[in-house]
């Protein structure tokens, strides 16, 4: 990309450069019109040229630039992903999609692509600065002369505005989304209590500072027209005051430089503006980025579930303090139906999520068949597992692409044969296309009864050995729930080796479990 834009700047260099020839031989007092015509048309080759080779350097720039953006918002995306439920839930999700989208875009055509621009039209003053005072055109850097103290005056005076007003803007844009993702995913009880008012008041008022910080930029960067012209005005001046005795080629190279140089200078200012405007996405990034270990090989041991999964004295307190769960140890045969129960906010979720390897206890082990669940033996344990919550996933896919998720083609056979085990025949026969009808994103067209079975379904699919169910069935009503135990009976009857771990929190609703085990000293 860099060798990109010195050609560009040298293409327009050598462009300007042909210019003078023409000028030359027309000012001229026996000036040979010949001459002047064959460089006038030496010079329009040479600009034609310059532009089919700029357009498709150009192209290639904006490629790179387009492939870095790619690469930046995969790595973000990765490494978000990867630092865990803890820190997705601490940051939210609409903040992390902003990071990883909006910031990641302006990084590369907000902030790299205006440095871009800047570094060849900066070169392109120097090649030309250089040429001039080779030509001995001292009179013609009065046009730097007289731009140099605005350009002084921009960059002091404007920089720490533009600054404030990018890191504003973002931050209100962030609320943006944030507003908007709340507001529709919680339309029901937005609705039913009259909410959406107070919504639409937080987002008018983060338009109307959207408005604002768009309006004081707007000023700004109208301010390098405003001082180009100045400039431009100032050195002619300067000019008729130092006086010369070539002033017809004086002033005909000063039209020249002022011709091309004035739009770099201008170019300059206004890109050094929009780089200053998205400077923050440098702090976003580098937080993002601080601790990337996607691209890092880890040690990955395999473990094997033969035996007995042993929490042993396992303790957990969040970062601010809050402690989840106090020395819990359970011991939980292959092959049980063990179900877990305990007073609400007694930790038996957060248990789950350590069981799972998705939190990482405070103090304690889980240990699967005396084997403990570390970084290194956590890939191989989720490969074993499947977990099933009070509020299942649903994407926006088909049928079989929910209940195969994570693998790229559905085995349309094996999706019908767990459809079948799972209790759902009857309703995906009564679907337009069947497996492949299209779910709407989070499920909303479908009951509690259908998104829980359709989360068992994927754990069939998967080819768990320990399904772990998270109150599963709290939101549903009487019979749901009873359908729904009797399927999960059912299916521990015909599959012995298969180890479930239910919680609950009443338990009536753990008639089926082999034993229930109580979370809490003072639950009853």
């Amino acid at each position: 990309m860099a060798t990109s834009v010195f050609f560009m700047a040298v293409l327009d260099f050598v462009s300007l450069a042909m210019l003078l020839p023409v000028l030359y031989f027309l000012l001229e007092e026996n000036g040979e019109k010949e001459a002047a015509l064959f460089f006038g048309l030496l010079a329009i080759v040479v600009i034609l040229l310059k532009y089919v080779i700029s357009t498709l350097l150009l192209r290639y720039q904006n490629q790179s630039l387009l492939t870095f953006y790619k690469r930046l918002s995969f790595s973000m995306f990765s490494t978000y992903y990867n630092r865990g439920l803890l820190f997705i839930r601490s940051k939210g999700n609409s903040s992390l999609s902003y990071d990883i989208n909006a910031v990641c875009y302006s990084f590369s055509h907000s902030l790299l692509s205006p440095l871009c621009r800047m570094a060849g039209d900066i070169l392109l003053v120097l090649l030309f600065t250089v040429a001039l005072v080779i030509w001995g055109g001292a009179s013609v850097m009065l046009l730097y002369v007289a731009f140099i103290p605005f350009v002084c005056f921009y960059v002091f005076v404007v920089r720490g505005r533009v600054r404030k007003y990018g890191i504003d803007d973002m931050r209100v844009k962030r609320e943006q989304t944030k507003i908007v993702s709340e507001a529709l995913r919680g339309y029901v009880d937005i609705e039913v209590n009259r909410a959406f008012p107070l919504f639409q008041r937080s987002f008018i008022e983060g338009m109307d500072r959207v408005s604002h910080n768009r309006m004081k930029l707007d000023g700004l960067l109208r301010l390098p027209f405003f001082l180009s012209e100045l400039s431009v005005v100032v050195s002619l001046v300067l000019l008729v005051i130092s006086g010369g005795e070539d002033v017809k080629m004086l002033v005909g190279v000063f039209a020249i430089a002022a011709f091309r140089l004035l739009p770099a200078m201008k170019n300059i200012l206004t890109s050094w503006t929009q780089v200053q405007n998205s400077v923050y996405c440098l702090d976003v990034i580098e937080a993002g980025l601080s601790d990337d270990k996607s691209g890092v090989d880890r040690e990955e041991l395999c473990i094997t579930f033969e035996k007995e999964i042993s929490v042993e004295g396992v303790s957990y307190v969040y970062p601010d303090g809050r402690r989840a769960i106090d020395n819990v140890d359970i011991r939980v045969l292959k092959g049980e139906y063990v179900g877990l129960c305990g007073r609400s906010g007694g930790g038996k979720s957060t248990l789950f999520n350590i069981m799972s390897a998705l939190l990482k206890p405070t103090s304690g082990s889980i240990k699967i068949d005396g084997v403990p669940l570390t970084d290194a033996t956590r890939a191989s344990w989720i490969e074993q597992i499947a977990y099933v919550p009070q509020e299942v996933f649903i994407f926006g896919g088909t049928l079989a692409e929910n209940i195969a998720l994570g693998s790229s083609d559905a085995d349309g056979e094996r999706v019908n044969e767990i459809i079948g085990r799972v209790g759902l025949d009857a309703w995906v026969e009564a679907l337009p296309s069947g497996v492949n009808t299209h779910l709407v994103e989070m499920g909303s067209e479908l009951s509690g009864g259908q998104k829980q079975r359709i989360g068992i379904a994927r754990a069939l699919y998967k080819g768990a050995s320990v399904l772990l169910l998270d109150e599963s069935t709290s939101a549903l009503d009487d019979a749901s729930e009873r359908e729904i135990n009797k399927t999960l009976y059912s299916i521990k009857e015909k599959d012995k080796n298969l180890t479930i771990l239910s919680i609950a929190h009443r338990k009536s609703s753990l008639e089926y479990c082999d034993r229930i085990i109580t979370i809490g000293e003072d639950y009853e």
